[in-house]
């Protein structure tokens, strides 16, 4: 005899709220949705309870509270993090404001009342929501733990010395000097981090909390499963365990079609990426040759960088056309007028849509991980101008997969460089061979679909074993005298 199947317990998402973080989740969520899973609920910081409340397209996705003032990645910390490959300021800044600030406490306290009230089977928690985990680590609840970065910076201890450390931007196959060069800043790195982490480890374990350091290897771990939303070959391999499932890019079931053609766009349904406004759309279609670029929500460009881009993009035009999102802020301390080649949006109404365009030739992106593996999901040549911390590694896995070309010297932006580059990519037909093959090893790994079969999966070995320790207690109150 087992419970009544009406008794079956939540999953439970949660994650910040920064896009880069919460968009993998959010998609994974919305296709358990589109399947009707019954008790989905999301945690996430209060700005952007909106997405969670408008992704539903099936059973509903129940909002809980997260932080009301999340971290923010900007002033002293957003500093660090910019200055450049290899070195240790940002990711220590990093390390250490995620382990002292406010909304990761009023995360962790939040979370331990949610799980009280919902009583989650399964909770899928992504790595930088240190509140979360050890919410989750506390009361018992299984967990997947999400990681949107290269994954192996999760593995460090066991990633052998001729492995590029984290945020050192070195290529997979390191000169001898390189190695060296590696070796150093890998020592150095793990110094950091110990010293940033030091005071808030002694707070942290006198907290109770079972991984006082916030260190994401014991996280993943204890972790039921862990996901990483790339393939090996783009990120390079390295010894992994078991549980980890790498699922290539995460995109919406609307845009997992082989490569970009020629046709309508995919229509996306609520709680999945919207297609470009009408308007946007048919600009799209009436420009032979369309560069895309798209530098994330984070980076904040000075006027130099600004410039350069500008001047760059107008020498390749005429015959080929740009699109820019550009927010209105950075447009503002330009120097001159944008090339009249060049169209600059506030906001991109879908991303995925734009990639999947037929005249879309090129991307330039700053390496975030997401951006990056839609723009190989949808085959398209990049550029990749790297600006803190991940993009640089992401920048070097790009360049050796063949999908692109980087900066040399970022975050310096030479206006020469950029357009020698773009041209390189819009005239070797080879890049984009290489985005397309490993577009289509991406979408063989199983994206949403796969992840979502994952999570039911993982919730049902729970719950089979709690039907198991019900019935075993069911017969001992029976032979009892």
């Amino acid at each position: 005899m087992s419970r009544d199947a009406s008794s079956r317990r939540p999953i439970m998402f949660a994650s910040p709220s920064h896009p880069g973080q919460l968009n993998p989740l959010l998609t994974i969520a919305a296709e358990m949705s589109r399947r009707d899973e019954p008790d989905l609920w999301f945690c996430v910081d209060a700005d952007a309870r909106h997405r969670v409340e408008s992704a539903a397209v099936g059973s509903p996705l129940h909002y809980l509270p997260g932080a009301d003032v999340p971290v923010r990645i900007e002033g002293d910390l957003y500093a660090a993090m910019v200055r450049g490959p290899r070195t240790t300021a940002g990711v220590a800044a990093l390390a250490r404001t995620l382990r002292t600030a406010d909304a990761t406490t009023q995360v962790y306290q939040r979370t331990l009342a949610h799980i009280d009230r919902v009583d989650p089977r399964l909770m899928v928690i992504d790595v930088l929501n240190l509140g979360a985990l050890d919410a989750a680590t506390t009361a018992g609840v299984p967990y997947v733990l999400s990681v949107p970065y290269p994954v192996s910076s999760v593995y460090l201890r066991r990633l052998p010395w001729s492995y590029p450390a984290p945020a050192s931007g070195l290529p997979r196959r390191l000169t001898g000097a390189q190695q060296v060069t590696n070796a150093l800043f890998r020592v150095r790195l793990q110094l950091a981090l110990l010293r940033a982490v030091a005071g808030p480890t002694w707070r942290r374990r006198a907290r109770g909390l079972a991984n006082p350091t916030g260190d994401p290897a014991g996280y993943a771990a204890d972790a039921v499963a862990v996901f990483g939303y790339t393939v090996f070959g783009l990120e390079y391999p390295f010894p992994a365990p078991d549980h980890l499932h790498l699922l290539g890019a995460i995109v919406p079931d609307a845009f997992t079609r082989p490569e970009p053609q020629a046709g309508p766009e995919p229509q996306a349904g609520p709680g999945q990426a919207e297609p470009p406004a009408d308007e946007l759309t048919d600009w799209l279609d009436q420009q032979p040759s369309v560069v895309y670029v798209g530098l994330g929500t984070l980076a904040t460009l000075t006027t130099a960088q600004l410039d350069a881009f500008a001047e760059a993009l107008g020498r390749i035009g005429p015959e080929h056309r740009v699109l820019w999102k550009l927010p209105g802020h950075q447009r503002a301390v330009l120097t001159n007028p944008l090339p009249p080649n060049v169209r600059a949006e506030e906001w991109i109404p879908s991303q995925l849509a734009v990639l999947a365009h037929p005249h879309v030739r090129a991307f330039v992106c700053h390496g975030g991980a997401n951006g990056f593996h839609e723009g190989v999901h949808f085959g398209q040549p990049m550029l990749l101008t790297p600006f803190w911390l991940d993009c640089y590694d992401i920048a070097a896995r790009a360049v050796d997969a063949g999908v692109g070309l980087a900066l040399d010297d970022p975050p310096r932006v030479d206006p020469d460089e950029v357009a020698g580059k773009l041209l390189r990519l819009l005239s070797e037909e080879g890049f984009r061979q290489h985005s397309r093959y490993w577009g289509e090893q991406s979408r063989q790994a199983g994206g949403v679909g796969r992840a979502a079969d994952l999570l039911r999966d993982l919730a049902g070995r729970d719950e089979r074993a709690r039907d198991d320790r019900w019935a075993r207690k069911n017969d001992r109150s029976v032979e009892m005298p």
